[in-house]
């Protein structure tokens, strides 16, 4: 049989917190129960307060009992009606899985309490069971002792008689004088004789009425066996159904947290990936940034080099410009110098060379210098007399001593072909020739 389920509020008939101590419940049940009690407290309920009051005391105050209370209590303080119900309509809570999971585990601990329970009773059944079918069993064994002790008594005094009556003891009763046995005493074993009679069938009957209590006992423990057993079996059968369900509860929950999860990393995989994509644009911004900008820097570069170089040229022709007309300036009076003083000493010593613009160049180089050899630097930032370009250093001819630019000294610098170079590597030797220098007797 099931137990009754329980639907008091234990906690708050005992007026205390599901979290109190057993001293705050013990002092709780002592002043409610003087107030409680049927002698203190004239309402027509006292008694049935006082004794929800005890069940509840018994119930809280053992640890196993108040383990098991706890597990139905959220079924219990969710059905018990507040006190507004009356006042204001108010909509069921839902249930959520962790109440579900509760309520389960709330039944499987009643169906296992009532198996416990039953099994105690049927321990306590087959004990007793045990016991009467062992008094019995050891009734019988001791009438079927007596039984047996009666027969052989009757066998005894059966083969006493046919011995006595048989054809060897009449033979030799001539030899054997034996006393007869006296009417009394025939009268004293006849008695007995009929006494072990009625007491066999006594104890036969006896027997026969304690085999069949010993039957009934024995299918009376087989029914109660079977019957807890069939409980056990439907209990078991329903533990495991509500295990089933919870299992299933279980499993759905799981998947619904493992979607959930899938769902929050796809949207965490989505945003990163939002996120990477915008980067990568602005990388790519900023990139297309950076070569416009260096595009604009080298534009702005390219046309500031324009600038200078253009600068450089008009600067260069102006110098080049510059030294033309110094140069026709010193032309102008070299030959003004050079005509005052053929006109006042050409009687004396008649030049043997013409003093054109060609003897005056070759006199600006005062020798006819071939230009070759090994030109070495001369180091400083000065503009080639030729070209005029800025170098950092020039080449100076060793015999000549005419500075110019490796671009110019290329250009001065006499090509040896490739019969003599490979013939001798270091060319003809160099010949230097006096410049025509001017001499005059009296000057």
């Amino acid at each position: 049989m099931a137990p009754v389920p329980i639907t008091e509020d234990y906690y708050m008939i005992l007026e205390v917190e599901r979290t109190a101590t057993l001293e705050v419940i013990i002092r709780s049940y002592k002043r409610l129960a003087l107030k409680l009690h049927p002698d203190r407290n004239a309402k027509h309920d006292a008694t049935e307060s006082f004794q929800l009051l005890g069940r509840a005391y018994e119930t809280l105050k053992d640890v196993g009992k108040r383990r098991a209370y706890d597990l139905i209590y959220p079924s219990i303080s969710r059905n018990r009606p507040s006190p507004q119900a009356t006042q204001t309509h108010r909509p069921p809570p839902t249930s959520t899985p962790q109440t579900g999971a509760l309520n389960e585990a709330a039944q499987i601990a009643a169906l296992e309490k009532s198996k416990q329970e039953r099994s105690v009773r049927w321990r306590t059944k087959k004990n007793t069971l045990d016991s009467s079918i062992f008094e019995l069993e050891r009734d019988i064994r001791r009438l079927k002792q007596d039984i047996s002790n009666l027969d052989n008594i009757a066998a005894t005094e059966a083969a006493k008689e046919a011995q006595k009556n048989s054809w060897g003891a009449w033979l030799l009763s001539p030899i054997y004088k034996k006393a007869e046995d006296s009417e009394e005493e025939k009268a004293r074993k006849d008695r007995e004789r009929q006494e072990r009679r009625i007491e066999k069938d006594m104890k036969e009957r006896r027997l026969g009425l304690k085999q069949a209590d010993l039957k009934k006992e024995r299918n009376s423990l087989r029914m109660a066996k079977e019957e807890v057993d069939a409980a056990d079996l439907v209990d078991n059968k329903k533990i495991r159904v509500i295990q089933e369900r919870i299992r299933t509860t279980e499993n759905w929950e799981r998947q619904e947290r493992e979607r959930i999860q899938r769902e929050r990393e796809a949207k965490i995989q989505k945003e990163q990936q939002e996120q990477w994509v915008k980067w990568e644009r602005e990388q790519r911004e900023k990139r297309e940034r950076e070569a416009a900008e260096a595009l604009r820097k080298q534009e702005e570069e390219l046309k500031v080099a324009e600038a200078l170089r253009k600068q450089k040229a008009k600067e260069r022709a102006a110098e080049q410009k510059r030294q033309e007309e110094r140069a026709k300036e010193w032309q102008k009076i070299f030959n003004d110098e050079t005509k005052t003083f053929r006109e006042q000493y050409t009687h004396l010593n008649p030049p043997e060379h013409s003093y054109g613009p060609e003897s005056v160049t070759r006199h600006t180089f005062r020798s006819t210098c071939r230009h070759d050899g090994w030109w070495p630097k001369v180091q400083g930032r000065t503009a080639c007399p030729k070209c005029y370009e800025v170098w950092t250093y020039l080449l100076q001819c060793p015999g000549c001593e005419v500075k110019a630019c490796p671009r110019c000294q290329a250009a001065i610098r006499p090509k040896i072909p490739h019969s003599a170079a490979r013939r001798n590597r270091r060319g003809p030797p160099r010949v230097r020739t006096p410049s025509p220098d001017i001499f005059y007797d009296d000057y």
